[in-house]
Protein backbone atom coordinates (compact mmCIF):
# COMPACT_ATOMS: atom_id res chain seq x y z
CA UNK A 1 0.00 0.00 0.00
CA UNK A 2 2.82 2.37 0.84
CA UNK A 3 4.32 1.74 -2.58
CA UNK A 4 0.95 2.41 -4.24
CA UNK A 5 0.51 5.63 -2.27
CA UNK A 6 3.97 6.81 -3.23
CA UNK A 7 3.27 5.92 -6.85
CA UNK A 8 0.04 7.92 -6.77
CA UNK A 9 1.82 10.91 -5.24
CA UNK A 10 4.51 10.61 -7.87
CA UNK A 11 1.91 10.46 -10.65
CA UNK A 12 0.09 13.49 -9.27
CA UNK A 13 3.34 15.42 -8.98
CA UNK A 14 4.28 14.47 -12.52
CA UNK A 15 0.89 15.57 -13.84
CA UNK A 16 1.16 18.84 -11.96
CA UNK A 17 4.65 19.43 -13.36
CA UNK A 18 3.48 18.67 -16.89
CA UNK A 19 0.53 21.00 -16.44
CA UNK A 20 2.76 23.80 -15.16
CA UNK A 21 5.25 23.28 -17.99
CA UNK A 22 2.50 23.29 -20.59
CA UNK A 23 1.01 26.43 -19.06
CA UNK A 24 4.42 28.16 -19.03
CA UNK A 25 5.01 27.29 -22.69
CA UNK A 26 1.56 28.52 -23.65
CA UNK A 27 2.09 31.73 -21.68
CA UNK A 28 5.42 32.37 -23.42
CA UNK A 29 3.80 31.88 -26.83
CA UNK A 30 0.95 34.26 -26.05
CA UNK A 31 3.08 37.03 -24.52
CA UNK A 32 4.13 38.19 -27.99
CA UNK A 33 0.46 38.74 -28.83
CA UNK A 34 0.01 40.76 -25.64
CA UNK A 35 2.87 43.07 -26.59
CA UNK A 36 1.46 43.50 -30.11
CA UNK A 37 -2.04 44.16 -28.76
CA UNK A 38 -0.79 47.20 -26.82
CA UNK A 39 -0.22 49.00 -30.11
CA UNK A 40 -3.55 47.97 -31.66
CA UNK A 41 -5.70 49.22 -28.80
CA UNK A 42 -6.91 45.68 -28.02
CA UNK A 43 -4.99 45.14 -24.79
CA UNK A 44 -7.94 44.38 -22.50
CA UNK A 45 -9.41 41.80 -24.83
CA UNK A 46 -6.02 40.16 -25.33
CA UNK A 47 -5.35 39.94 -21.58
CA UNK A 48 -8.77 38.40 -20.99
CA UNK A 49 -8.50 35.83 -23.77
CA UNK A 50 -5.01 34.91 -22.63
CA UNK A 51 -6.21 34.27 -19.08
CA UNK A 52 -9.13 32.17 -20.29
CA UNK A 53 -6.81 30.08 -22.45
CA UNK A 54 -4.34 29.48 -19.64
CA UNK A 55 -6.86 28.69 -16.90
CA UNK A 56 -9.43 26.75 -18.90
CA UNK A 57 -12.18 29.27 -18.23
CA UNK A 58 -15.01 29.44 -20.75
CA UNK A 59 -16.25 32.95 -19.98
CA UNK A 60 -14.90 36.14 -18.54
CA UNK A 61 -14.81 39.92 -18.26
CA UNK A 62 -12.23 42.67 -17.85
CA UNK A 63 -13.67 45.49 -15.77
CA UNK A 64 -12.12 48.84 -14.85
CA UNK A 65 -13.02 50.93 -11.81
CA UNK A 66 -12.09 54.61 -11.99
CA UNK A 67 -12.17 57.63 -9.69
CA UNK A 68 -13.61 58.34 -6.29
CA UNK A 69 -17.07 57.48 -7.62
CA UNK A 70 -15.82 54.02 -8.55
CA UNK A 71 -17.19 54.20 -12.06
CA UNK A 72 -17.26 50.62 -13.33
CA UNK A 73 -16.90 49.88 -17.03
CA UNK A 74 -16.69 46.54 -18.81
CA UNK A 75 -13.75 46.85 -21.21
CA UNK A 76 -13.85 43.35 -22.66
CA UNK A 77 -16.06 40.28 -22.36
CA UNK A 78 -16.05 36.75 -23.73
CA UNK A 79 -19.23 34.65 -23.84
CA UNK A 80 -21.13 36.85 -21.37
CA UNK A 81 -24.31 37.92 -23.17
CA UNK A 82 -24.89 41.65 -23.39
CA UNK A 83 -21.34 42.64 -22.49
CA UNK A 84 -19.32 44.76 -23.01
CA UNK A 85 -22.04 46.88 -24.65
CA UNK A 86 -24.42 47.09 -21.67
CA UNK A 87 -23.57 48.83 -18.35
CA UNK A 88 -22.44 46.47 -15.57
CA UNK A 89 -25.11 45.15 -13.22
CA UNK A 90 -25.15 45.69 -9.44
CA UNK A 91 -23.91 42.11 -9.09
CA UNK A 92 -20.81 42.77 -11.21
CA UNK A 93 -20.19 46.07 -9.41
CA UNK A 94 -20.47 44.39 -6.00
CA UNK A 95 -18.22 41.51 -7.06
CA UNK A 96 -15.54 43.95 -8.20
CA UNK A 97 -15.94 46.16 -5.12
CA UNK A 98 -15.43 43.14 -2.86
CA UNK A 99 -12.10 42.36 -4.50
CA UNK A 100 -10.95 45.98 -4.37
CA UNK A 101 -12.01 46.50 -0.75
CA UNK A 102 -10.37 43.30 0.43
CA UNK A 103 -7.37 43.82 -1.89
CA UNK A 104 -7.13 40.15 -2.66
CA UNK A 105 -8.11 37.65 -5.30
CA UNK A 106 -11.44 35.90 -4.85
CA UNK A 107 -11.53 32.22 -5.83
CA UNK A 108 -15.09 30.88 -5.93
CA UNK A 109 -15.67 27.23 -6.73
CA UNK A 110 -19.02 25.43 -6.63
CA UNK A 111 -19.02 25.11 -2.84
CA UNK A 112 -18.41 28.80 -2.29
CA UNK A 113 -21.28 31.07 -1.31
CA UNK A 114 -21.75 34.56 -2.79
CA UNK A 115 -25.25 34.98 -1.41
CA UNK A 116 -24.24 38.20 0.37
CA UNK A 117 -23.91 39.92 -3.01
CA UNK A 118 -26.83 41.25 -5.06
CA UNK A 119 -28.43 38.59 -7.24
CA UNK A 120 -27.06 38.21 -10.78
CA UNK A 121 -29.06 40.11 -13.37
CA UNK A 122 -29.69 37.01 -15.46
CA UNK A 123 -28.34 33.59 -16.32
CA UNK A 124 -25.46 35.14 -18.26
CA UNK A 125 -24.02 36.40 -14.97
CA UNK A 126 -24.43 33.17 -13.03
CA UNK A 127 -20.95 31.69 -12.91
CA UNK A 128 -20.49 28.04 -11.90
CA UNK A 129 -17.04 28.90 -10.60
CA UNK A 130 -14.78 31.90 -11.00
CA UNK A 131 -11.65 33.82 -10.13
CA UNK A 132 -12.06 37.55 -9.55
CA UNK A 133 -8.63 39.18 -9.40
CA UNK A 134 -7.30 42.74 -9.27
CA UNK A 135 -5.00 43.60 -12.19
CA UNK A 136 -1.99 45.85 -11.62
CA UNK A 137 -0.36 47.58 -14.60
CA UNK A 138 2.73 49.75 -14.10
CA UNK A 139 2.46 49.28 -10.32
CA UNK A 140 -1.00 50.89 -10.35
CA UNK A 141 -4.39 49.24 -9.95
CA UNK A 142 -5.96 49.05 -13.40
CA UNK A 143 -9.02 46.83 -13.15
CA UNK A 144 -10.58 43.51 -12.26
CA UNK A 145 -10.35 40.26 -14.18
CA UNK A 146 -13.22 37.77 -13.96
CA UNK A 147 -12.42 34.31 -15.29
CA UNK A 148 -15.31 31.87 -15.00
CA UNK A 149 -16.89 28.50 -15.78
CA UNK A 150 -13.95 26.17 -15.89
CA UNK A 151 -15.22 22.93 -17.39
CA UNK A 152 -12.93 20.50 -15.58
CA UNK A 153 -11.79 20.70 -11.98
CA UNK A 154 -11.64 23.75 -9.77
CA UNK A 155 -9.72 27.00 -9.98
CA UNK A 156 -6.63 26.89 -7.77
CA UNK A 157 -3.55 28.87 -6.73
CA UNK A 158 -1.79 28.02 -9.99
CA UNK A 159 -4.57 29.82 -11.83
CA UNK A 160 -4.22 32.84 -9.56
CA UNK A 161 -0.46 32.93 -10.24
CA UNK A 162 -1.20 32.76 -13.96
CA UNK A 163 -3.43 35.84 -13.78
CA UNK A 164 -0.71 37.70 -11.89
CA UNK A 165 1.90 36.70 -14.50
CA UNK A 166 -0.26 37.87 -17.38
CA UNK A 167 -0.92 41.17 -15.62
CA UNK A 168 2.80 41.65 -15.01
CA UNK A 169 3.63 41.03 -18.65
CA UNK A 170 0.86 43.35 -19.82
CA UNK A 171 2.29 46.02 -17.53
CA UNK A 172 5.74 45.58 -19.06
CA UNK A 173 4.21 45.84 -22.54
CA UNK A 174 2.40 49.06 -21.64
CA UNK A 175 5.51 50.55 -20.06
CA UNK A 176 7.65 49.68 -23.08
CA UNK A 177 5.05 51.18 -25.39
CA UNK A 178 4.90 54.40 -23.40
CA UNK A 179 8.68 54.75 -23.34
CA UNK A 180 8.92 54.04 -27.06
CA UNK A 181 6.21 56.56 -27.85
CA UNK A 182 7.85 59.20 -25.68
CA UNK A 183 11.20 58.71 -27.42
CA UNK A 184 9.71 58.67 -30.89
CA UNK A 185 7.45 61.65 -30.18
CA UNK A 186 10.53 63.57 -29.03
CA UNK A 187 12.34 62.64 -32.23
CA UNK A 188 9.29 63.47 -34.33
CA UNK A 189 9.13 66.89 -32.66
CA UNK A 190 12.69 67.44 -33.82
CA UNK A 191 11.81 66.40 -37.37
CA UNK A 192 8.81 68.74 -37.23
CA UNK A 193 11.06 71.63 -36.24
CA UNK A 194 13.39 70.76 -39.12
CA UNK A 195 10.44 70.83 -41.53
CA UNK A 196 9.48 74.27 -40.22
CA UNK A 197 13.09 75.38 -40.56
CA UNK A 198 13.13 74.32 -44.22
CA UNK A 199 10.13 76.51 -45.00
CA UNK A 200 11.70 79.38 -43.08
CA UNK A 201 14.81 79.06 -45.29
CA UNK A 202 12.74 79.58 -48.44
CA UNK A 203 10.35 82.53 -48.26
CA UNK A 204 8.75 81.46 -51.54
CA UNK A 205 7.49 78.15 -50.19
CA UNK A 206 6.12 79.00 -46.74
CA UNK A 207 2.87 77.06 -46.32
CA UNK A 208 3.79 74.82 -49.25
CA UNK A 209 3.82 71.55 -47.28
CA UNK A 210 0.43 72.26 -45.70
CA UNK A 211 -1.03 72.97 -49.14
CA UNK A 212 0.47 69.79 -50.57
CA UNK A 213 -0.85 67.80 -47.62
CA UNK A 214 -4.39 69.17 -48.01
CA UNK A 215 -4.55 68.44 -51.75
CA UNK A 216 -2.87 65.05 -51.30
CA UNK A 217 -5.38 63.97 -48.66
CA UNK A 218 -8.32 64.90 -50.88
CA UNK A 219 -6.74 63.12 -53.85
CA UNK A 220 -6.25 59.99 -51.74
CA UNK A 221 -9.91 60.15 -50.73
CA UNK A 222 -10.92 60.51 -54.38
CA UNK A 223 -8.90 57.36 -55.13
CA UNK A 224 -10.72 55.61 -52.25
CA UNK A 225 -7.60 54.73 -50.29
CA UNK A 226 -8.00 53.22 -46.82
CA UNK A 227 -7.77 55.35 -43.67
CA UNK A 228 -4.27 54.08 -43.08
CA UNK A 229 -3.01 54.90 -46.57
CA UNK A 230 -4.71 58.32 -46.55
CA UNK A 231 -2.84 59.06 -43.34
CA UNK A 232 0.44 57.94 -44.90
CA UNK A 233 -0.15 60.28 -47.85
CA UNK A 234 -1.08 63.16 -45.56
CA UNK A 235 1.94 62.87 -43.30
CA UNK A 236 4.41 62.15 -46.09
CA UNK A 237 3.19 65.32 -47.80
CA UNK A 238 3.90 67.34 -44.66
CA UNK A 239 7.42 65.94 -44.46
CA UNK A 240 8.31 65.52 -48.13
CA UNK A 241 10.81 68.39 -48.22
CA UNK A 242 12.36 67.98 -44.75
CA UNK A 243 15.59 66.74 -46.37
CA UNK A 244 16.17 70.22 -47.80
CA UNK A 245 17.51 71.16 -44.38
CA UNK A 246 20.83 69.98 -45.84
CA UNK A 247 20.64 72.29 -48.86
CA UNK A 248 22.09 75.78 -48.53
CA UNK A 249 19.86 78.86 -48.69
CA UNK A 250 21.88 80.11 -51.63
CA UNK A 251 21.00 77.06 -53.70
CA UNK A 252 17.34 76.97 -52.65
CA UNK A 253 16.82 80.65 -53.47
CA UNK A 254 19.12 80.89 -56.51
CA UNK A 255 17.34 82.98 -59.18
CA UNK A 256 19.10 81.40 -62.16
CA UNK A 257 19.67 77.87 -63.42
CA UNK A 258 21.37 75.41 -61.10
CA UNK A 259 24.72 73.87 -61.94
CA UNK A 260 25.01 70.10 -62.25
CA UNK A 261 26.55 69.95 -58.78
CA UNK A 262 23.76 72.09 -57.32
CA UNK A 263 21.11 69.92 -58.97
CA UNK A 264 22.61 66.83 -57.34
CA UNK A 265 22.63 68.62 -53.99
CA UNK A 266 18.92 69.44 -54.33
CA UNK A 267 18.18 65.88 -55.43
CA UNK A 268 19.87 64.55 -52.31
CA UNK A 269 17.03 65.95 -50.18
CA UNK A 270 14.91 62.83 -50.75
CA UNK A 271 17.54 60.54 -49.25
CA UNK A 272 18.25 62.92 -46.37
CA UNK A 273 14.51 63.13 -45.66
CA UNK A 274 14.18 59.35 -45.79
CA UNK A 275 17.03 58.96 -43.30
CA UNK A 276 15.56 61.51 -40.88
CA UNK A 277 12.05 60.07 -40.91
CA UNK A 278 12.99 56.38 -40.89
CA UNK A 279 14.33 56.71 -37.34
CA UNK A 280 10.67 56.74 -36.22
CA UNK A 281 9.68 53.08 -36.57
CA UNK A 282 5.97 53.65 -37.18
CA UNK A 283 6.81 56.13 -39.97
CA UNK A 284 8.91 53.70 -42.01
CA UNK A 285 6.29 53.63 -44.77
CA UNK A 286 6.10 57.43 -44.73
CA UNK A 287 9.89 57.56 -45.09
CA UNK A 288 9.70 55.34 -48.18
CA UNK A 289 7.05 57.60 -49.72
CA UNK A 290 9.25 60.66 -49.14
CA UNK A 291 12.21 58.85 -50.73
CA UNK A 292 10.32 58.25 -53.99
CA UNK A 293 8.17 61.37 -54.44
CA UNK A 294 10.36 62.59 -57.33
CA UNK A 295 10.19 59.36 -59.34
CA UNK A 296 8.59 59.73 -62.78
CA UNK A 297 5.93 57.46 -64.24
CA UNK A 298 8.20 56.70 -67.24
CA UNK A 299 11.18 55.81 -65.03
CA UNK A 300 13.28 58.93 -65.65
CA UNK A 301 12.95 60.38 -62.15
CA UNK A 302 15.12 60.02 -59.07
CA UNK A 303 16.60 58.64 -56.84
CA UNK A 304 16.11 55.06 -58.09
CA UNK A 305 14.53 55.44 -61.52
CA UNK A 306 11.40 53.52 -60.54
CA UNK A 307 8.59 53.44 -63.10
CA UNK A 308 4.84 52.93 -63.17
CA UNK A 309 3.27 51.04 -60.31
CA UNK A 310 6.69 50.19 -58.88
CA UNK A 311 6.52 53.71 -57.45
CA UNK A 312 4.49 53.78 -54.20
CA UNK A 313 1.01 55.18 -54.89
CA UNK A 314 1.42 57.75 -52.11
CA UNK A 315 4.62 58.97 -53.80
CA UNK A 316 2.79 59.27 -57.13
CA UNK A 317 0.10 61.37 -55.45
CA UNK A 318 2.62 63.72 -53.86
CA UNK A 319 4.51 63.97 -57.15
CA UNK A 320 1.41 65.36 -58.88
CA UNK A 321 0.29 67.63 -56.06
CA UNK A 322 3.79 68.93 -55.32
CA UNK A 323 4.31 69.82 -58.98
CA UNK A 324 0.98 71.66 -59.18
CA UNK A 325 1.64 73.64 -55.99
CA UNK A 326 5.13 74.55 -57.23
CA UNK A 327 3.77 75.71 -60.59
CA UNK A 328 1.15 78.06 -59.14
CA UNK A 329 3.65 79.57 -56.68
CA UNK A 330 6.15 82.32 -57.53
CA UNK A 331 9.70 81.10 -57.02
CA UNK A 332 13.07 82.82 -57.10
CA UNK A 333 13.65 81.41 -60.59
CA UNK A 334 10.16 81.77 -62.12
CA UNK A 335 6.83 83.54 -61.98
CA UNK A 336 3.69 81.73 -60.86
CA UNK A 337 1.64 79.84 -63.44
CA UNK A 338 -2.09 80.40 -63.61
CA UNK A 339 -4.15 77.47 -62.27
CA UNK A 340 -5.37 76.81 -65.82
CA UNK A 341 -1.83 76.59 -67.20
CA UNK A 342 -0.72 74.36 -64.31
CA UNK A 343 -3.60 71.96 -64.99
CA UNK A 344 -2.70 71.89 -68.67
CA UNK A 345 0.89 70.99 -67.74
CA UNK A 346 -0.33 68.10 -65.58
CA UNK A 347 -2.41 66.74 -68.46
CA UNK A 348 0.51 67.19 -70.88
CA UNK A 349 2.92 65.23 -68.69
CA UNK A 350 0.42 62.53 -67.61
CA UNK A 351 1.90 59.21 -68.68
CA UNK A 352 5.43 60.65 -68.68
CA UNK A 353 6.10 62.36 -65.37
CA UNK A 354 2.78 61.64 -63.68
CA UNK A 355 0.47 58.68 -63.11
CA UNK A 356 -2.53 59.47 -65.39
CA UNK A 357 -5.01 58.05 -62.87
CA UNK A 358 -3.64 60.28 -60.11
CA UNK A 359 -3.73 63.35 -62.37
CA UNK A 360 -7.38 62.64 -63.15
CA UNK A 361 -8.25 62.22 -59.46
CA UNK A 362 -6.42 65.43 -58.54
CA UNK A 363 -8.18 67.45 -61.23
CA UNK A 364 -11.52 66.22 -59.89
CA UNK A 365 -10.85 67.55 -56.38
CA UNK A 366 -8.96 70.77 -57.06
CA UNK A 367 -12.10 72.92 -57.34
CA UNK A 368 -13.89 71.43 -54.34
CA UNK A 369 -14.58 73.94 -51.54
CA UNK A 370 -12.57 71.90 -49.04
CA UNK A 371 -9.55 72.05 -51.36
CA UNK A 372 -9.53 75.83 -50.98
CA UNK A 373 -10.30 75.93 -47.25
CA UNK A 374 -6.98 76.30 -45.44
CA UNK A 375 -8.75 76.07 -42.08
CA UNK A 376 -10.42 72.75 -42.88
CA UNK A 377 -10.97 70.90 -39.60
CA UNK A 378 -9.98 67.57 -41.07
CA UNK A 379 -6.69 69.00 -42.23
CA UNK A 380 -5.77 69.77 -38.65
CA UNK A 381 -5.59 66.03 -38.04
CA UNK A 382 -2.53 65.92 -40.29
CA UNK A 383 -0.28 67.62 -37.75
CA UNK A 384 3.04 65.85 -37.28
CA UNK A 385 2.57 64.74 -33.67
CA UNK A 386 -0.97 63.42 -34.26
CA UNK A 387 0.57 61.46 -37.14
CA UNK A 388 2.51 59.25 -34.78
CA UNK A 389 -0.41 58.32 -32.53
CA UNK A 390 -2.85 58.05 -35.44
CA UNK A 391 -0.68 55.65 -37.42
CA UNK A 392 -0.15 53.56 -34.29
CA UNK A 393 -3.91 53.32 -33.84
CA UNK A 394 -4.61 52.44 -37.48
CA UNK A 395 -1.65 50.07 -37.89
CA UNK A 396 -0.78 48.52 -41.19
CA UNK A 397 -3.46 46.42 -42.89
Amino acid sequence: RQIEAEQQRSDLQRQQTLRQTERANTLAAILKDIHRSVFSGDLYSMILRTCLTLTGGARGMYVTMRGEQRIVRVRAAVNVDGYPQTPPSEYIKALCAKVVDENQTLVCNEADDLSALPAPRDAAERFRNCIVAPVVLLKNFDGIMIVADRAEGEFDEDDVETLVSVGDQAGIAVENMQLQRELQNAYLSTVSMLADAVEAKDSYTQGHCEMVSRYARLTAEQLRLSDYHRSVVCYAALLHDVGKIGVSDGVLNKPGLLSAEERELVRSHVRVGHTLISHVAVLDVVANVVLHHHEWWDGSGYPDGLAGEAIPLASRIICVVDAYCAMITRRSYKEAFSPERARAELRHFAGRQFDPQVVEAFLQIIDLPEAQDQDDDEDAECGLLPAFTHLYALQRP
